[in-house]
């Protein structure tokens, strides 16, 4: 969250879309549709997570991290407050799975810490009703196997029939069991493309995150988070690498590179505030850092992110 005297661009290319408008009042937050994307769609973010299936065309799928292009066999997740936006797609025909960050609390509270569907899913979750950003905004992307995507598109294709012509309150096994085999598909292809066995997630590394985010300005030291969760510096190190893939102080870095650009992108801060802001008090340090983490300046990401202006009514949004 932003400090109360932080100031915003009223943006008019970021739509914010909420379970509350698109999911079931009563049964399972969940919503399945298949759009077809033709040229641009506006930015938008969302308070649920949706995981996102290419099955037809192709376009260019825009995130924090820049413009990638999409084809069929593309599937990309998105966690609640992450923002995006298609351009230049040509016939892309699209399933959105959407569903509410209510099922991470309850029906599927477990999945957080599976070895294997955790790694697809927040290890925070937002305030029920107020997302805002998260201080993370990487999109996990893969390409699934002929295969596995005719597996999902079953299973989604039964949620879809479930929403039309089911009952919400007496399906909802059938509802959540159909997300479990979906997610299960990804969760297992994205095992195969990394390559790795799914890892029991480790408590010391969950509080390690959580602290590293809720003070994520904070100057810390790997000293300090060692005496924090009472370990040894280098036992903490493997363990984190183990778990997260990267050493705690190179976790941080990221997580400050990429909390920086969404502030770039959301307010009107100079930039060596937004470096101090996220924890890296020396301008020249900190353009080191963000270069290092994008590829380019931080004014140079500010002035090429986000895309240009694509105002639409909300009759526009029928093809999302």
């Amino acid at each position: 969250m932003l400090d109360a005297g932080t100031a915003m661009i009223d943006d008019p290319t970021l739509s914010h879309l909420s379970a509350k408008e698109l999911m079931p009042g009563i049964g399972v937050p969940i919503h399945v549709n298949q759009p077809r994307h033709v040229g641009d769609t506006p930015l938008h973010d969302h308070d649920f997570l949706e995981m996102v299936f290419v099955v037809e065309g192709r376009g260019i799928h825009r995130t924090i991290h820049g413009q990638k292009p999409i084809s069929v066999g593309d599937v990309f997740i998105l966690h609640p407050g992450q923002w995006h936006a298609y351009e230049q797609c040509r016939n892309l025909q699209i399933y959105n799975c959407c569903f509410g960050i209510g099922l991470l609390t309850r029906e599927l509270a477990w999945a957080r810490t599976d070895p294997l569907l955790a790694g697809m899913l927040p290890t925070r979750l937002p305030s029920a009703g107020s997302p805002g950003r998260p201080n993370g905004q990487g999109v996990i992307s893969i390409r699934l196997s002929d295969e596995r995507r005719q597996a999902c598109i079953a299973d989604l294709e039964a949620i879809r029939a479930l929403q039309k012509d089911g009952d919400p309150v007496a399906d909802r096994a059938a509802l959540v069991g159909r997300l479990l085999l979906v997610l299960q598909q990804v969760a297992r292809e994205l095992g195969r493309e990394t390559r790795t066995q799914p890892v029991e997630p480790d408590p010391s590394v969950a509080t390690a995150v959580q602290a590293l985010e809720e003070r994520l300005a904070h100057d810390w030291s790997l000293e300090e988070l060692a005496t924090l969760l009472d370990l040894n510096r280098s036992y903490l190190v493997r363990l984190f690498k183990r778990h997260a893939g990267l050493s705690p102080m190179a976790w941080l870095a990221r997580r400050r590179a990429e909390k920086a650009a969404v502030l770039l992108l959301t307010t009107n801060l100079p930039v060596a505030e937004i470096g101090r802001t996220v924890g890296w008090h020396d301008p020249n340090y900190f353009a080191r850092r963000f270069r290092a983490a994008f590829g380019m300046t931080a004014t140079a990401y500010r002035n090429q992110l986000p895309c240009p202006a694509l105002v639409r009514t909300a009759d526009d949004w029928i093809q999302w």
